[in-house]
Formats: C-alpha cells, sequence, structure tokens
C-alpha cells in the first residue's frame, strides 16, 4: 500500500443533510457533514452509479464504505453551522395523493457549510487514484450536492499532509469531529468544560455533540449511528483515543491531530 493523507475544503450556500426522522411537520438537517453523505460526494465525483435498484446499495457506497475520513467544521460557531426553516410547495403529481398532487414542505437548512474533509488514500488503488486526481484538479464526472440537487458544493485548498499514528506524549487538542466515550466526557467535567446544572444535569461550553450515520446496516439498510463531539478542549496523554493522528504539511512540524473513521 502507498497511502497518501489529503484534505479538501468542501462548501455549499446551502445544504440538507435530512434526517429520517420528522419532527411536529418539519423536516430536520444533520448540522455535520456525516460520512455517508461525504461518500455520496466522492461517488459523484467519480462517476459512480447512485441508487439503481430497491434493496440494493449503490456503486458509490459498496466501493467507498472502507473509506477512512475525518471531517473537521469550519468557519463555524464551535462546530454549530446557522440554520434557517424554508417552507415550500411540492407540485409535482406524485408528491402527496391526499393534497391533490400539492405537498406542503418545512425544511430545515443549513446556511453556507463548509467542512475540511481527510481522507487516507491508497495510491495503488485505480480508484483513489483517479479521486486524488479529480480532486487536486477541482473536476468532477456529475455535479455533487449538499443533500438536494439544488444545493451543489464545490472545494478549494487540496492539501496533502506528512502524518503519523499519534504516540500519545504530550497534551493535544482534535481538530476533527472524534467518537464520543464516558472517559471524554469524564475529561471534560474535570476541566470545566461542564457545568452541573441544579437538577443535576449537564451544560455544555465550547462543545458540540451529534449522533450522526457512519453507514448502513447491511440487510437493515438503515443508518448505523456513533455519537461525535467537538471541541477545543485539550485533552492528557493517558486519554489514548482510536485513529488519531498527528498531521502537518511540513514533516518536521507534526502538530494538528485529528481522528479518522
Amino acid at each position: 500500500m502507498a497511502d497518501k493523507l489529503i484534505s479538501i475544503d468542501l462548501k455549499a450556500r446551502m445544504g440538507c443533510l435530512k434526517k429520517p426522522d420528522i419532527n411536529e411537520g418539519i423536516y430536520l438537517t444533520f448540522n455535520m457533514l456525516h460520512k455517508p453523505a461525504l461518500l455520496g460526494i466522492l461517488g459523484a465525483i467519480l462517476g459512480l452509479k447512485g441508487y439503481q435498484r430497491k434493496g440494493e446499495f449503490p456503486e458509490y457506497y459498496r466501493k467507498l464504505k472502507d473509506l477512512q475520513i475525518g471531517i473537521e467544521p469550519l468557519n463555524s460557531e464551535k462546530g454549530s453551522f446557522t440554520k434557517t426553516v424554508i417552507k415550500y410547495n411540492n407540485a409535482v403529481g406524485y408528491a402527496s395523493q391526499e393534497a391533490g398532487g400539492i405537498l406542503n414542505v418545512t425544511e430545515q437548512t443549513l446556511i453556507r457549510p463548509e467542512f475540511r474533509c481527510y481522507l487516507l488514500l491508497d495510491e495503488n488503488n485505480l480508484l483513489h487514484s483517479q479521486l486524488i486526481s479529480l480532486l487536486e484538479n477541482e473536476q468532477a464526472n456529475y455535479l455533487p450536492y449538499l443533500g438536494k440537487n439544488e444545493y451543489s458544493v464545490w472545494w478549494d485548498n487540496f492539501t496533502e499532509y506528512q502524518y503519523k499514528a499519534f504516540e500519545f506524549d504530550q497534551d493535544y487538542q482534535i481538530q476533527s469531529i472524534f467518537k464520543k466515550s464516558d472517559q471524554v466526557i469524564k475529561d471534560l467535567i474535570k476541566q470545566k468544560t461542564f457545568t452541573l446544572g441544579m437538577s443535576g444535569g449537564l451544560s455544555q461550553k465550547g462543545i458540540l455533540f451529534e449522533r450522526l450515520p457512519v453507514g448502513f446496516h447491511e440487510k437493515l439498510k438503515q443508518y448505523i449511528y456513533e455519537e461525535f463531539l467537538y471541541t477545543k478542549s485539550s485533552f492528557k496523554p493517558e486519554r489514548k483515543l482510536e485513529k488519531l493522528y498527528q498531521i502537518n504539511k511540513d514533516e518536521k512540524s507534526l502538530s494538528d491531530v485529528i481522528q479518522l473513521f
């Protein structure tokens, strides 16, 4: 294998990463770009096929599901993006038989979401090599979008990194989102990142939690979820989280830490 760690800054003017459930008549969006959505974007860039048959995973997911990725929110309020609610009518004939072909839709929408997407790719893999070339040259076979056709995405700042597994030899911060654990929460409480409320609950300071899809169940064809968080809090070397990598453009100065999943 000849692994290469790269990143791109992925941007959209608007986006809707629709959650599969509906809350009181409104479609809600995930705040953070999640792995299945990113794989769909990469699949469009590569020109891979989407959903073709009911009950079958699309070509892009079958070929990219094992890709190791990391996600860092950019230009956000401590990881949270501005959202608005848009109301519109879907007047296509099959939209709503009960409403005579007109469906009233209320949808939560992300405003100017931007993410740094880290990808660990194998240059000896033809598909990965093609993806590196397309990303570096800002080219795509199909127009990628963030949840809906009208929310097209673009990217820039293609970057290749020197990297190594983090050795837990110093205090560290994690630039990307990372998986939550009970021990991490205990560390954050000790740092007073959380405060205890009157009822015994926890209130947070500068930390974002989100339950995000990481893939699909092979039989049920439903999202598999994991809990993630994003914080600029520091951790001690004894807190050994999985799949942490120390990265930088300069091999002599490996300073930033990310988690791949």
